[in-house]
């Protein structure tokens, strides 16, 4: 019996899956992205800021969420592109939260 095709996903160094480029996420007619913390705090943001070599999963590390202090963030392009304002409220008592990228110079 044949076996499966295994499919090889590219990751970094850490074990992090690799992601779309900034670039490919605009050719898509995409140009905002959501951050997501592992505590739940999330944040919608422009993506204009980054060059379009740039994969989504190079600067997941460089997040620092100001409501836990954790580092590294879940980023999903943002296919819905909602009112922003809405994506940054935190549910449980209706104030905003805020991530922030450390070391971001671009």
């Amino acid at each position: 019996m044949p076996r499966p095709i295994r499919r090889h996903t590219p990751t970094h160094a850490d074990g992090r899956p690799l992601t779309i480029t900034f670039g490919e996420m605009r050719e898509m007619g995409l140009r905002d992205m959501l951050v997501y913390c592992h505590c739940g705090h999330h944040v919608a943001l422009s993506a204009d800021r980054w060059p379009d070599d740039v994969r989504l999963s190079d600067i997941e590390p460089r997040f620092v969420c100001k409501g836990c202090g954790a580092r590294g963030a879940d980023i999903r392009p943002d296919f819905e592109r909602g009112d922003g304002r809405l994506a940054i409220v935190d549910h449980w008592n209706l104030r905003s939260t805020q991530i922030e990228v450390k070391g971001a110079n671009r």
